[in-house]
Parts: C-alpha cells; structure tokens; sequence
C-alpha cells in the first residue's frame, strides 16, 4: 500500500503564506478568526453568557449588552481581515499565474 503524496499548493500561494508567517500580526490575526469561526467559540460564549445573565447581573443585563456590542465590533473586525486575507490569497494565485502565462511578464512580477 503505497501513500499518496499530498498535492501541493499553488506556488503563489505558498509565496504569500510564507510573507504572511512572517508577520505576528497576521499570525495573531488569522489565530483569532480561526478560534472566532468555530463551534468551541460558539460553546464558551453560550456558557459565559448564561453565567453572566445567572450570575453576575440583574436584568436588563446593562454591561452584558455593552460587551457583547464590542465584542460584535472586533469580531466584524476579524471578518473583514478574514475576507482581505481570501483577495490576497486568490490575488497572489492570479499574479503567480499571470506571470507563468505571459511571454512578455517574466520582468514585471516584482513591481
């Protein structure tokens, strides 16, 4: 039984992530909104929110309601990182492809 080699990514691709890992913030960043776009994220929050409106206030939940809506701030925050990320990755693919395919391009990737 022979392993199947795992296909590899787009060179381009690859370029991008490398200059990406570089940078804690886009690290820090793409950590956040790998946690943020999951169901464990989901879970905690349910759980804390129960706590809080159980627990740790009456109602009408004043600074539960604050921190939700900054909470709702960041997050949308991270969506559109999340979204530019996504343009850079299929920018860094049309660019790498761009120059693979055009005789007259090969000097032009680095501008």
């Amino acid at each position: 039984m022979s392993a199947t080699p795992l296909p590899r990514a787009h060179p381009g691709v690859e370029r991008y992530l490398a200059q990406r890992a570089e940078d804690w913030q886009a690290r820090l960043a793409d950590a956040i909104t790998a946690f943020a776009g999951s169901m464990p994220f989901v879970w905690l929050h349910a759980g804390a929110f129960l706590l809080w409106m159980l627990v740790a206030e009456r109602t009408p939940w004043p600074t539960l309601t604050l921190v939700v809506s900054l909470e709702a701030i960041f997050l949308s925050t991270f969506v559109m990182i999340g979204q530019n990320r996504q343009a850079e990755v299929q920018r860094a693919k049309a660019d790498h492809d761009f120059v693979e395919q055009e005789p007259g391009a090969q000097g032009q990737h680095g501008a």
